[in-house]
């Protein structure tokens, strides 16, 4: 066999997607996550596909194993090694606040206690001059205190090291020695970027997750035998690029949004397929939802990630906004007597109280279920019957509290889920200034197409986009990914007084490392390359980043001319106003390496005449009450179907819920599009 297959592990459940190259056809399988043991999910998910890794050429595997464990902070926390006089930077922090007149509130906690925090005596100076050597005498010292206190992970975030890395490098060197044992991360490596709290931060993250990351892709290694067989096994990193899974705990930070990122890939490869190339894509699944926009066919990117208001990692990763609002979000009353819905699931296990596993608390899908949207016969295929009387008393004792009645309480937790996605939708749109309206919904996830039309209602969407497989469809996304490599420094440059060999030995540098990770990696042929430089006007604390015209790898006169001039527009249309002719700042030196993969290739569906629909049955509208609904098996529909809502279109893994008012269309692909009548 000669299989290419994507696995992403969700809170819910896990999914894959199966492309064979030869025969182009495309295999989806959904089963139950195991969040105890994460890679026993990802077997038995393959056993139910009826694979093993000897059928299997390429395996993309995306996780959130990494987010999961910085949220639950279930292992011990690392050690740090700092420059004498900077230990409590990561205590510090910043000087703004969440609640800026709550007396009560507490800054986060970091990824360190303080009782393990160490310093040793060394400084480099912003010119990466040594001021004081490192004194090794100090650095064995405290590495035989973090030995002494038990602690097997170390970060190690000196002053200035991302202009002179050479103490963080001998402080490594002494750890092996010292005490062979502990994993390192220094922070040069982690994130070689000015600002000191940023970089502590984000390489404490690293430090964490090392051991964490090394386990886990070991233990599912050795599951799959990816070792013994002729598999690649590679493993999505937050980024959109893969990487071979023996690479992938070298740097576990850049595994954080590694599992929702699939879905935004499978976005863009379909909307390529389509011809839009701007989308907005929602992925509701069982526990969350997660929201990312595409401009000119590519995702949003960004560096930042918070954990929890005010404790930040930074890492090269697509932009990717997520909420507690799912399938199994619960809903429940607040202090005020107040409906809310989320952001606590009731997960996989037990699930909604509609599953039978003895979940109690009433949850969307029991929502929805109760309200006729989900056919309890056919979940998941048939392979799950749903339970309508658990649901309906989960949603009966949750309106005595309320003084409501079924379907108005499950309407009302419809409503609140609905309001809660379309904010996080406004946070990725409206408030960076883009009106929603210029973009396509692109919905899927489990529970995403029984909501779709109604946020694309609320925000004023004009087009919902519902791919096919739409269920496993991040798991889709993992096999359309590129390898890739994301290298940035700071170095600080002046446009009045540039050096354009400077810059360039910057950026050839960057490169060389780019396309050096992107080897070890397992990207053996000849990649891509892109550049950008991060900017600003002369005094200015905040950057725009431009993209850099490079010429045989270099930026020349003419390209610099051109940097400037896209600035001075990327700026006005950000900010509204541009100051051309004023000294800018060049902050931030950002290389992309990019190595193609094989795509899946999609069939198109036959034209024969469609089937029409396969039943009817009532479903609840909160502006019409219970109204009659054709339903239709999604696989009997044929290119150019079309007719108007109100009406439900079922496939094994997901739900359509079309609205009236509403009217929908099929393309050659099988892809749904739905607009207003």
């Amino acid at each position: 066999m000669n299989f290419r297959v994507g696995i992403d592990v969700g809170g819910t459940f896990t999914d894959l997607a199966l492309f064979d190259p030869e025969s182009q056809e495309l295999r989806i399988t959904k089963s139950a996550s195991t969040p105890d043991d994460p890679a026993a999910g990802v077997t038995a998910v393959m056993e139910k596909a009826g694979i093993s890794p000897e059928d299997i050429r390429v395996l993309i595997h995306g996780t959130t194993v990494g987010t999961n464990a910085l949220l639950e902070r279930t292992k011990a926390l690392p050690a740090l090694i700092s420059t004498v006089g900077f230990k409590d930077v990561p205590f510090i922090q910043r000087i703004n606040r969440k609640h800026h007149y709550d007396l009560d509130w507490d800054k986060p906690q970091p990824f360190v206690h303080r009782r393990h925090c160490f310093e040793v005596i060394e400084r480099i100076d912003y010119k990466g001059d040594v001021i004081t050597p490192l004194d090794e005498d100090d650095a064995r010292r405290a590495i035989e205190e973090v030995k002494a206190a038990g602690v097997k992970d170390i970060a190690v975030s000196f002053l200035f090291s991302y202009v002179n890395a050479e103490h963080e490098l001998r402080m490594r060197e002494l750890i092996e020695e010292v005490y062979p044992e502990a994993t390192v991360s220094v922070s040069h490596e982690v994130y070689p970027r000015w600002r000191e709290y940023d970089r502590m931060s984000t390489v404490l993250a690293d430090a964490f997750l090392k051991p964490l990351i090394k386990d886990y892709i070991e233990n599912l290694a050795d599951g799959l035998k990816a070792g013994e067989s002729k598999m690649s096994f590679l493993i999505l990193k937050s980024n959109g690029g893969v990487q071979d899974y023996g690479a992938a705990s070298s740097k576990p930070v850049d595994l954080l949004v590694s599992g929702p990122v699939g879905g935004v890939l499978s976005g863009a490869f379909f909307g390529r397929l389509t011809g839009r190339d701007s989308l907005i894509s929602m992925d509701m699944g069982g526990t969350s939802f997660d929201v990312s926009l595409m401009q000119g066919g590519e995702a949003n990117r960004t560096m930042e990630f918070e954990i929890e208001w005010g404790l930040p990692v930074f890492t090269p990763m697509i932009d990717v906004k997520t909420i507690g609002a799912g399938g199994g979000s619960i809903g429940w009353v607040d202090k005020g007597g107040l409906l809310r819905v989320g952001p606590e699931s009731a997960g996989a296990s037990p699930g909604p109280a509609c599953y039978g596993r003895g979940g109690e608390p009433p949850t969307v899908t029991d929502a929805n279920l109760v309200l006729g949207r989900i056919n309890p016969d056919y979940f998941l295929g048939g392979e799950l019957t749903l339970d309508v009387a658990a649901a309906r008393a989960a949603l009966e004792r949750l309106g005595q509290e309320l003084g409501m009645g079924v379907e108005d309480v499950a309407s009302s937790m419809i409503e609140l889920v609905d309001f809660n996605m379309v904010n996080a939708i406004r946070l990725i749109s409206i408030d960076r200034g883009l009106d929603p309206r210029d973009f396509t919904l692109v919905s899927f996830g489990g529970a995403g197409s029984l909501h779709a039309v109604a946020l694309s209602e609320i925000i004023g969407i004009n087009e919902v986009l519902v791919p096919i497989h739409q269920g496993v469809f991040s798991a889709f996304g993992l096999m359309t990914a590129d390898m890739r490599v994301d290298e940035s420094v700071t170095a600080s440059f002046r446009s009045d007084d540039l050096d354009l060999g400077r810059v360039n030995a910057v950026l050839q540098r960057l490169q060389r490392r780019a396309v050096e990770r992107l080897k070890i990696d397992g990207y053996d042929g000849e990649p891509g390359i892109e550049a950008t430089i991060e900017l600003r006007y002369l005094g200015q604390n905040y950057n725009t980043e431009v993209a850099v015209p490079l010429e045989d790898g270099k930026l020349g006169p003419a390209g610099l001319s051109d940097v400037l001039e896209r600035f001075d527009a990327e700026h006005r249309r950000r900010y509204g106003y541009d100051i051309h002719g004023e000294v800018v700042e060049f902050v931030h030196f950002n290389v992309t390496a990019v190595g193609t993969t094989e795509k899946p290739v999609l069939r198109t569906l036959p034209s024969t005449e469609a089937a029409g629909p396969k039943g009817a049955r009532d479903v609840y509208f909160k502006e019409s009450g219970w109204m009659k609904c054709d339903v239709y098996e999604r696989t009997s529909l044929r290119q150019t179907d079309s007719f108007d809502g109100p009406a439900v279109i079922e496939e094994p893994t997901a739900t359509t819920l079309l609205h009236p008012g509403h009217s929908m269309t099929v393309d050659e692909y099988g892809n749904l599009f739905i607009t207003k009548s």
